[in-house]
Formats: C-alpha cells, sequence, structure tokens
C-alpha cells in the first residue's frame, strides 16, 4: 500500500490517492503480534500501520539522532517515530507532492520535503539512521536506492528497512554489495497477514465509499483487502515481507 517510486506514473498514482481516499496518515499494511507490546495507543485508528513502523526500528535508538525516511508517504508513521523516540531531527522524503503536502498539514515537528528515492539530494554523512518501509518494490533501481542511503549514512549508522517482495527475490546480496552489514534479516509475512485481517474493516468501509466499483476493486486490491490481489499473494506465499536492520560499518 505505501511506497513511491522515482517514476511519475507512479507519483501521479499516489497523488490521485490523495484525492481519492485522503483518510489515510499512513500507507502500509501493517504489523501485528501476540501480545502486541506496543507503544502506539490503543485504540488509534491505524493502530497497525504504525506498529510496523515500531517493528521496524525496534532495536534502533533514534533518541539524539538525525533521521532520514525514504518514502514517507503521508507522514503519518514520521510523526509518531518523531514523538515517541525523539530524534535530533526527522526529515521525510517521498516523490508524490501530494504526500509531501498531506505529511506537513499531519505531523509537526519533522520536515517534508519532495525527493528521489534513488538519488538522494544530502551531502554524504548526513544522517544517522534511514528508514524505509514498504517503497523500494516500487523503484526502478532498488540498487541504486541502497547505494545512496549508504552514502547519505554516517559511519555506524543504521538502516531499518521493511518491504514485500517476490518469494524468490532475496535482496540480501544487494544490500552487502551496496555495503551493508545484515544484522537482521525476519520474515514477518504472517505478522503482516494478521494486521491486514484485523485492520481490515476500517479500510474495507473507506474504500466502499469511493462508489466507483472500478476504483473500488483497485484500491481494494492495492490495499490488501481480505480477498483480494496483495492479501491473496501474502497467503499463497506468492509474496512475502522481511524487516531488516543494517549498519553502515
Amino acid at each position: 500500500m505505501a511506497g513511491e517510486s522515482t517514476s511519475s506514473g507512479v507519483a501521479a498514482y499516489y497523488d490521485k490517492a490523495a484525492a481519492k481516499v485522503p483518510e489515510f496518515t499512513v500507507l502500509n499494511y501493517g504489523f501485528s503480534s501476540e501480545p502486541e507490546n506496543s507503544r502506539v495507543p490503543a485504540g488509534h485508528a491505524e493502530f497497525y500501520c504504525l506498529r510496523l513502523y515500531e517493528h521496524t526500528v525496534r532495536d534502533v535508538d533514534l533518541a539524539g539522532r538525525d533521521v532520514l525516511e525514504v518514502s514517507c508517504g503521508r507522514g503519518g508513521g514520521a510523526g509518531f517515530l518523531f514523538r515517541t523516540f525523539a530524534p535530533r531531527s526527522y526529515t521525510g522524503i517521498d516523490v508524490s507532492g501530494e504526500n509531501i503536502r498531506m505529511a506537513r498539514r499531519h505531523s509537526d515537528g519533522p520536515r517534508f520535503e519532495v525527493g528521489d528515492a534513488e538519488k538522494l539530494g544530502f551531502d554524504a554523512g548526513t544522517f544517522d539512521v534511514a528508514v524505509n518501509i514498504e517503497a523500494s518494490h516500487l523503484y526502478a533501481d532498488r540498487r541504486a536506492f541502497f547505494a545512496e542511503v549508504f552514502r547519505v549514512l554516517r559511519p555506524g549508522g543504521d538502516f531499518c528497512y521493511t518491504d514485500g517482495c517476490w518469494a524468490d527475490d532475496d535482496c540480501s546480496d544487494d544490500l552487502r554489495a551496496a555495503g551493508f552489514v545484515i544484522e537482521e534479516r525476519l520474515e514477518i509475512t504472517d505478522n503482516v497477514i494478521r494486521s491486514l485481517e484485523l485492520d481490515n474493516e476500517r479500510k474495507e468501509k473507506l474504500f466502499d465509499g469511493l462508489g466507483d466499483p472500478e476504483l473500488v476493486r483497485e484500491y481494494k486490491d492495492w490495499g490488501g483487502i481480505v480477498g483480494f490481489r496483495a492479501w491473496r499473494r501474502f497467503v499463497e506465499r506468492e509474496t512475502l515481507y522481511f524487516s531488516h536492520r543494517l549498519r553502515r560499518p
């Protein structure tokens, strides 16, 4: 559901989605565990989507550090991490101008700007931590993205990275080739499926309100609604979901 590409077509898709379903401030499939053990406020409308952010950074100290989120979407996750984990600075970039407009409205504290994941507009060694959640599968050149993240991180910096992928697509070699040390690679497909099922009613209601049957179907496929394309691919293990904790030496 989340994720922005450097391609103008994908940017346009998310610009359109911002107008069609503005209720979302976080665009991802979420994470759920039993028990949840979460710092996300109980009853938050986007609880499971924020849980994916929480899971992604859970073993990395953000306090007092400079954080970059690549493909920040509409900023709800950035706002949660900024409020909860007290980084010194938080910068979010996204290819969608409408996402950035919404992010600036939704989240005080982080700085948001339009940017290209494969050509980050920052000097080398600018950040201590990079975050990327459910986005890189849409990039034209994943290796270029990994290389750019490595470049803008300071030595000893952390890369917190989660995404879904085809079952036969292991990005580990690309990450190592970029220079990263893989400290953890964890399959969380079942946690994502659990989240989609627990969060299904909320999202399906929003999509059903769109009216246009073709658009409703398209967004249910995109949004991971139970019984539709993205959910089926996870359940059938055609696609898998992984979280990574990576370090720049």
